[in-house]
């Protein structure tokens, strides 16, 4: 592997002139070793490369699924966060957003939940800094698995909205302003661009 390694450098040495041997001259491999590490800018190009900051194998599946490993600063163990929402909120969703906060609504879901991470989607990035949200997976970061318990929570993502009514499942933005009796008008045509999942909640 390494003979290979160093033929390959060679060819690239020799093709920008930097250096040069007679075939005839070298005698054995060892001959052509010599003169090779003794070349002009070898030693650089066999230097050892600095190590790459490269995610792990986990690290990288995690990601495509929605969530990553992080330290919990209160316990010290590892534990999973979900990715933040890629999508632009509309300025409907943000006022949906802040009248969910200010009636005390609370979404329950779980990290590994792909509806979950849909139903962020469809709020967006600004809209769904107001929403208040309950990890109920133990591994979750800053889990409230005994919470959930207690409330009755048997799958997610599930709302409970402050004027007493709940829902267990994903629902559209829509469905949500009524069900919690948003006053403003809300065109559910305008929250485009997350395809659906299909089902509507994760046990």
């Amino acid at each position: 592997m390494l003979w290979f390694r160093l033929c390959i450098v060679l060819v690239a040495l020799r093709r920008v002139g930097a250096w040069s041997v007679q075939p005839e001259i070298v005698s054995s491999r060892n001959e052509f070793l010599r003169r090779f590490v003794d070349a002009p800018a070898t030693a650089l190009l066999l230097a050892t490369p600095p190590p790459a900051n490269a995610a792990p194998p986990f690290a990288i599946m995690s990601e495509e699924l929605g969530y990553f490993p992080v330290n919990d600063e209160r316990t010290g163990e590892t534990v999973m966060v979900p990715a933040k929402a890629k999508r632009e909120s509309t300025d409907q969703a943000v006022a949906l957003a802040k009248h969910l906060q200010s009636t005390g609504a609370v979404m329950y879901g779980a990290f590994w939940c792909p509806h979950c991470q849909r139903q962020k989607e469809l709020f967006g990035r600004e809209a769904w800094k107001y929403i208040s949200y309950t990890e109920c997976s133990p591994k979750g970061y800053r889990s409230l698995y005994a919470t959930c318990l207690e409330k009755g929570v048997d799958g997610y993502p599930e709302w409970r909205f402050g004027n007493g009514k709940s829902q267990g499942g994903e629902m559209e933005l829509a469905e949500i302003a009524k069900k919690s009796g948003f006053k403003k008008p809300f065109d559910g045509k305008l929250e485009t661009g997350v395809p659906p999942l299909g089902g509507g909640s994760c046990k």
